[in-house]
């Protein structure tokens, strides 16, 4: 592991330091997993837009497809 120094205002090290007491942790620890959730959750976000983007991107064909096939629907349900 490589080290990194950080600056962190006072009450968010105050915060740190209450949680990892209480979970029997420390800071490195449990910065090391914030950073961790964090990274993650940016991906999820970023799939989670290009998927919207795909999503508009074929919208137009899929309706057009979709409604080229109504009467398939309309000739099933009777």
């Amino acid at each position: 592991m490589q080290r990194v120094m950080v600056t962190l205002p006072p009450d968010l090290v105050t915060a740190v330091s209450q949680v990892t007491q209480r979970q029997d942790s420390n800071r490195s620890e449990l910065i090391r997993k914030a950073l961790e959730f964090y990274l993650d959750e940016l991906k999820r976000q970023e799939l989670a837009e290009q998927m919207k983007e795909g999503y508009l991107i074929n919208a137009e064909r899929d309706l057009r497809i979709c409604n080229e096939f109504a009467y398939a629907d309309a000739e099933i349900k009777v």
